[in-house]
């Protein structure tokens, strides 16, 4: 499959943020960098390269949301295509 449109990314992110933030510790930091992601998405496979460049140098937890929230985003991009 291709990259996916720009309200697709939109609304996949956004799903995926939804779908982990009660298993977040740094809930606010990641929001934000959602935020930021989501005026920047081109494609998926773009915002998740962006959250792994991201993870470099932050705190261990932090990290471990950002990890979670990359897994997420793949769960259901993988869903999407699948269909």
């Amino acid at each position: 499959m291709g990259e996916s449109p720009p309200s697709d990314c939109k609304e996949t992110i956004r799903s995926a943020f939804d779908n982990v933030a009660a298993h977040i510790s740094n809930l606010a930091s990641l929001q934000i960098a959602v935020d930021e992601l989501m005026t920047e998405c081109i494609s998926i496979d773009s915002v998740v390269r962006d959250l792994e460049s991201r993870m470099d140098g932050v705190e261990i937890t932090l990290r471990t949301d950002m990890r979670i929230l990359i897994n997420e985003i793949q769960h259901l991009k993988d869903r999407k295509s699948s269909r």
